[in-house]
């Protein structure tokens, strides 16, 4: 089967323009005929042939970023909703990328559907693009016929969770930046210039201050052994990363992030942010709540709230109502269970998931302000302090043999 770019005229001699599914372009033109347009011109499409068609593949091997993903949600979402037909939305938006890998995909992904597949499961063909939530939200929208709604809730979601993205490289990026370049300022006063500073002090031929031996004794251990010290951090955060793959390793130090004072709590509620808007997009497109639950259960980056989630989804199953399931747990907010427990009591769950995600958001967004706006002068505090040890430790001894010169 092949895909055939057309133009053609319908009955009131108004042109029209788009793609069809055939095996030869003969059988395009009865196809076209058929829905009573007369075929001007018809050529196989140009992602469908030798050299283009290569090059599509290795495209459509790549992982498509969150933006294009995004940007490509929304366009459809506008599309669909204006009654555009899907395959024609799947191309307009396509066109809009030029070098992203988003272009094939779409290109593709409207091959299959002209082939007669359900756009969710023209989707689920790459899954580098399209997570299993994505496609199982589309499949609801299909089932309940607001595709267009669901689109759209998967955009406005998306957009939230990039906003999020943005705000965490914010608080994260500076710091981690200052901090790498406070380390690298320490190591090169250490080994560049204390070393110059003792070769003199050599020749006072007078007992050196404590702190003075204390700083040559640490220049002198990050000479010999730096690079040694250096090169076992990297393989011991390598071992640790390996290890993290086994799930009872990855649960325990999920477990152990969860204590830690206030990085537990930005990580839990910025997961439980992500939960509730997805179970609150899933529910507005009219997945049943169980169901809803546990595709929402993927979205969580913690195990341990995974597993929780899991625990309360079973319990759910059971009969129990889902604000108890999760206040069992003991890992969500107890805001977030009110609130639930509100909506469960006024036939409206899901706009109290959506509530609750926007007020986690918030919080987030406040604590990360808070903690950046506290850190940063705290690292420049510390560097200062290191910095003006490592000058008190070259001078003190010349200070000393000033005095004794008088």
């Amino acid at each position: 089967m092949e895909t055939f770019d057309y133009a053609a005229v319908d009955t009131s001699g108004k042109r029209q323009t788009g793609s069809v599914a055939a095996q030869t372009a003969r059988d395009a033109r009865d196809i076209l005929r058929g829905r009573r347009l007369t075929p001007i011109d018809i050529k196989l499409a140009r992602r469908q042939s030798g050299r283009d068609f290569n090059l599509g593949q290795i495209k459509l091997d790549r992982k498509i970023s969150h933006k294009d993903l995004t940007l490509a949600t929304r366009q459809l979402a506008i599309l669909i909703e204006a009654s555009t037909p899907i395959e024609e939305a799947l191309k307009i938006t396509a066109l809009q990328f030029e070098k992203s890998p988003m272009r094939q995909v779409l290109l593709d992904t409207r091959t299959r559907v002209l082939e007669g597949a359900k756009l969710s499961v023209a989707l689920r063909a790459h899954p580098k693009g399209f997570s299993a939530l994505y496609t199982s939200m589309v499949a609801s929208g299909e089932t309940s016929g607001q595709l267009g709604s669901v689109m759209n809730r998967l955009a406005i979601d998306l957009e939230a969770a990039q906003k999020i993205r943005r705000k965490i490289l914010a608080a994260t990026v500076y710091p981690m930046v200052l901090t790498v370049v406070a380390l690298l300022v320490v190591v090169i006063l250490m080994v560049l210039v204390v070393p110059k500073v003792v070769a003199q002090f050599e020749t006072f031929g007078q007992d050196l201050p404590t702190l003075t031996k204390a700083v040559i004794g640490l220049s002198n251990w990050l000479q010999a052994y730096g690079l040694i010290a250096g090169f076992i951090i990297i393989l011991s955060l390598f071992g640790f990363s390996q290890s993290l793959k086994k799930e009872s390793m990855r649960l325990k130090w999920h477990g152990f992030i969860l204590r830690i004072p206030m990085i537990g709590r930005l990580v839990r509620d910025l997961n439980t942010a992500r939960f509730a808007r997805t179970i609150s997009g899933l529910m507005a497109s009219g997945t049943p709540s169980l169901f809803a639950m546990e595709t929402a259960r993927h979205t969580l980056r913690n195990d341990v709230m995974r597993d929780a989630v899991g625990t309360a989804g079973l319990r759910v199953r059971e009969g129990m109502p889902m604000s108890k399931a999760l206040k069992q747990s003991a890992i969500f907010p107890p805001l977030v269970i009110q609130m639930v427990a509100g909506g469960e009591a006024g036939g409206d769950v899901g706009s109290m998931f959506a509530k609750s995600a926007d007020y986690l958001e918030g919080e987030f967004e406040s604590t990360t302000t808070v903690f950046l706006s506290l850190l940063e002068p705290l690292i420049i505090i510390v560097l200062g302090i290191i910095v003006l040890l490592i000058i008190g430790a070259i001078f003190l001894p010349i200070l000393r043999l000033n005095t004794l010169a008088f």
